[in-house]
């Protein structure tokens, strides 16, 4: 047993200790952070997300007087870049930059995966809803979506499609086009979106789904040219493009992306807490904000506890997708 006056003396002092601990994690947020902080991007420089990574992180930079590095880590579907991640401290000083492929696809339809992304990466902010457009040559025989389908039925098994990789957005985009389509377009990978957009202008593919941003040089040199967009609504910046939905034969198509920011579970919940400021604040600056408009999608102005609740409903949705469409990497 402690002595009475030792007791009382630690009765006088608990008050103080819990206030102490209680104002710790504050105070751990205030210090943060001390070194430079790191955004890896599961794709090759140039796409969408690694341009959205790359003005975030200038902004969260300038504002943590802190180096954000951009690390590129495409391939495998995201495995690499969310392993790489992963291999870090959950210290808050390593992030995640993808789209929803990487999050509720490639998880679902990978037997190599062997994490899960709902219990192993937390999410920190949405950064936008990303339309992809589906592009074709400019020469291609097809002016809308309902005259590329038409033209993919008389000619079974030519067309080829185009994506940044296996289980990414665009693969699936393209896999649930062509069963809701009903017609046959092999799927063609590559590393990246700056090179899977560039192989549908030189002809090598068909088409390919790409953010508007990526492939507006295209489309202004004439090179590409623009059938329809995979959102619900038409894209404020380019009402002239009609959905893919508008297209009968695909009427019920609902296929979208979206960007968001990612931790290792286990970070420090005020350090998520304060980059999310930092993000959200960064997609309120005007420059910011017309730039991802441009290249990126609309900005999405959330919580952590309300991106959390999003990604969650996408993960369900996906499910159901995937299952419907019986896509499996091949």
């Amino acid at each position: 047993m402690y002595p009475i006056k030792t007791v009382y003396r630690l009765a006088r002092w608990l008050p103080a200790m819990a206030i102490a601990l209680a104002a710790f994690p504050s105070m751990a947020a205030d210090a943060y952070p001390t070194r430079p902080l790191r955004f890896v991007v599961p794709y090759a420089a140039g796409g969408a997300v690694d341009v959205a990574a790359r003005m975030i992180g200038r902004y969260v930079s300038e504002q943590l007087g802190q180096q954000v590095v951009v690390e590129n880590k495409p391939g495998a579907g995201g495995i690499i870049a969310i392993k790489h991640v992963l291999g870090f401290p959950a210290d808050g000083y390593t992030f995640l930059v993808c789209a929803a492929g990487e999050i509720v696809i490639n998880p679902v339809i990978n037997k190599e995966v062997d994490y899960d992304t709902s219990r192993d990466l937390t999410p920190v902010s949405m950064v936008t809803t990303a339309p992809n457009v589906l592009v074709v040559k400019r020469d291609f025989p097809a002016n809308s979506v309902s005259e590329l389908i038409a033209y993919a039925r008389k000619h079974p098994g030519e067309l080829t499609f185009s994506s940044s990789g296996v289980g990414t957005i665009q693969h699936v985009t393209g896999e649930v086009f062509n069963k809701m389509a009903g017609i046959e377009a092999r799927h063609v990978p590559y590393s990246g979106a700056p090179q899977a957009t560039m192989e549908v202008a030189t002809g090598r593919v068909t088409m390919t789904y790409a953010s508007p941003g990526s492939i507006r040089g295209f489309v202004d040199r004439g090179e590409l040219k623009m059938l329809g967009m995979a959102l619900p609504e038409r894209y404020p910046p380019l009402p002239q493009v009609p959905t893919i939905r508008e297209a009968p034969e695909v009427s019920s198509f609902n296929v979208e992306s979206w960007f968001g920011m990612f931790a290792a579970s286990g970070t420090p919940e005020p350090v998520i807490q304060k980059v999310n400021a930092l993000v959200q604040q960064a997609m309120r600056q005007p420059d910011i904000a017309k730039k991802l408009l441009d290249t990126a999608g609309v900005p999405m102005q959330t919580t952590p506890a309300q991106a959390k609740e999003f990604v969650g409903r996408e993960v369900a949705k996906y499910k159901t997708l995937l299952k419907e469409a019986d896509i499996r990497l091949h």
